[in-house]
C-alpha cells in the first residue's frame, strides 16, 4: 500500500517586495538552518516547523489562520541560534493563528517559559521571575543569552 503525502500549499498571502529589507537569512545555508531544528528541537520539533513552513496555507485552522510569517521565522533562527534549553527539557513549538511561531518549555525548575516570535516583536513570559515582557525582533540572541543564564 503506498500513500500520497499532500502537495505543499503554493498560496500566501506574503508578497516580496523592498518592503522586506529587514528579512535576511539569519545565517548559512537551509541545510544548515534544518540541522539547527534537529539539534534544538530533536526531530519532532523540525518536524512541526516543516509542516509550518509548507503546509500551512492562509485559512488553516478555523478558516482564519494566517500562513507563517517570514519575518517570525528569521527572528526565532536568530534565537535558536543562541538558545540553550536545560537538558532534560524538550521544546514544544506551535503556529500561532496570526503566523507567528511559539515555543515553550520548562526551566531546570520545571517552571514555563513561553516566546512568541512576531514580525517586528517578541513576546515572552518567565513563570520563575513572573516576568512578561516583549522586545524589538532584532533582540532574538540577547534575549536567547538573558534565558540562559
Amino acid at each position: 500500500m503506498t500513500t500520497t503525502l499532500p502537495q505543499p500549499a503554493r498560496q500566501s498571502v506574503y508578497q516580496l517586495s523592498d518592503n522586506l529589507r529587514g528579512v535576511t537569512p539569519g545565517f548559512g545555508s537551509e541545510g544548515e538552518r534544518e540541522e539547527l531544528l534537529l539539534s534544538k528541537l530533536g526531530p519532532r520539533g523540525w518536524g512541526r516547523v516543516h509542516h509550518f513552513r509548507h503546509y500551512y496555507s492562509a485559512g488553516w485552522g478555523s478558516d482564519s489562520g494566517k500562513p507563517l510569517s517570514p519575518r517570525a521565522l528569521e527572528t526565532f533562527y536568530r534565537f535558536l541560534e543562541a538558545a540553550r534549553f536545560p537538558a532534560r527539557s524538550v521544546p514544544s513549538v506551535f503556529l500561532t493563528d496570526d503566523g507567528c511561531i511559539e515555543v515553550c518549555w520548562e526551566d531546570s525548575d520545571g517552571k514555563a517559559v513561553q516566546l512568541e516570535f512576531g514580525p517586528a516583536k517578541i513576546e515572552f513570559y518567565v513563570e520563575a521571575q513572573q516576568l512578561e515582557d516583549s522586545v524589538p525582533a532584532n533582540e532574538a540572541k540577547a534575549v536567547a543569552r538573558r534565558l540562559a543564564a
